[in-house]
């Protein structure tokens, strides 16, 4: 696949492009309101293949990423998975990421270009390990599949895949000759799958997806779910500054596994129950959407700032994912947003189904 070829494809369903970050990506498809109703209601199509991608292999695969990640790795049978991150020594995250235990090795996913730095972080205490990373980014391409109706596509398709399907858990079809790893995802807060194929298919998948009745969906659909389901984004709601549980990431720490980078500073703040800051929802009485970085105050005193902010389709009213210090994580409770009145701490998500 060459990206022109699939850009071509996008354009042709009416995609709208805008840079993100440095690359190009398809805001919408004519209708960011009716694409975001769209995964609510039946089948959305988002192209993620830009997604960062590192192939872990070698004997001692498993025990190095073990003691390198806050969740589990040995013990993960082949075709399951989980979420995890990596952390400093002193438990900020350098990184968030998705494990897939593959017959090849271990593959891990991270938000677009972290791929470098998580492979940079992990290589520095490679020593006498017989481990092999690789970055192996755009050599398969990943769609996801959102909405109540993806599981009935992707049946009629590839094959049924079990509603039992765990979170991250993969299995394999064939579409034709050639495999499509299914894995159950949701970054929208509806049901989800990400389907990934050799580069080289990809437009052929494309194709059969549209074909059989689902509808690409652009970024600004997407990130309107994902902040509606009060899902943090690393680089957006989640960086160094903060230990994983000030960032709403408690499900991507397995707290009896054992040594890992971090744990120290990670467990000592789960058991004393006393995260430094805390990642909330906020209910803007404004009609604007604030940047990122926002300050929030109490008074005059800066307790925080705003991190994802949108329109809520769901509320019809503006809401934000915010990081607020110790104290002002309490539902009910109102701050003051610089550059637009008050706010509401409310509990997240904002919208569930």
């Amino acid at each position: 696949m060459t990206v022109t070829t699939l850009r071509s494809a996008k354009l042709s369903a009416g995609a709208v492009f805008e840079r993100i970050g440095g690359a190009e990506a398809a805001a919408h498809y004519g209708d960011a309101a009716s694409e975001y109703a769209t995964v609510r209601e039946a089948a959305g199509l988002v192209d993620r293949s830009d997604r960062g991608h590192l192939l872990v292999t070698g004997s001692d695969r498993a025990r190095f990423l073990h003691g390198m990640f806050s969740n589990t790795v040995e013990g993960l049978e082949s075709g399951a998975g989980n979420y995890a991150t990596m952390t400093t020594p002193r438990g900020q995250t350098l990184s968030d990421v998705w494990v897939y235990h593959r017959a090849e090795g271990f593959l891990l996913e991270t938000e677009p270009g972290l791929q470098a730095k998580l492979m940079a972080s992990l290589d520095k205490y490679l020593i006498a390990d017989d481990v092999h990373i690789k970055d192996v980014t755009g050599i398969q391409a990943t769609f996801g599949l959102h909405g109540p109706g993806s599981r009935g596509l992707i049946a009629r398709m590839l094959g049924e895949v079990s509603s039992d399907l765990a979170d991250c858990h993969t299995v394999v079809r064939g579409l034709g000759r050639t495999d499509v790893s299914v894995t159950a995802r949701s970054y929208t807060g509806e049901p989800g799958y990400d389907l990934r194929i050799e580069a080289d298919h990809a437009l052929r998948l494309w194709n059969a997806l549209t074909s059989a009745g689902a509808r690409p969906v652009g970024t600004r659909a997407v990130e309107a779910l994902r902040i509606e389901s009060g899902i943090p984004r690393y680089g957006v709601d989640v960086d160094e500054r903060v230990v994983p549980l000030e960032a709403g990431l408690c499900h991507a720490v397995d707290f009896a596994k054992g040594c890992f980078i971090g744990q120290e500073t990670i467990a000592k703040m789960h058991n004393l129950g006393k995260p430094r800051r805390y990642l909330v929802g906020l209910r803007l009485e404004a009609d604007t959407v604030p940047p990122a970085e926002t300050p929030l105050r109490d008074g005059e005193r800066q307790i925080g700032w705003t991190t994802s902010s949108v329109r809520s389709p769901a509320l019809g009213r503006v809401v934000s994912l915010a990081s607020v210090r110790r104290g002002y994580e309490q539902p009910g409770q109102f701050l003051t947003v610089d550059g637009g009145g008050r706010a509401e701490v409310v509990r997240l998500p904002f919208f569930r189904r």
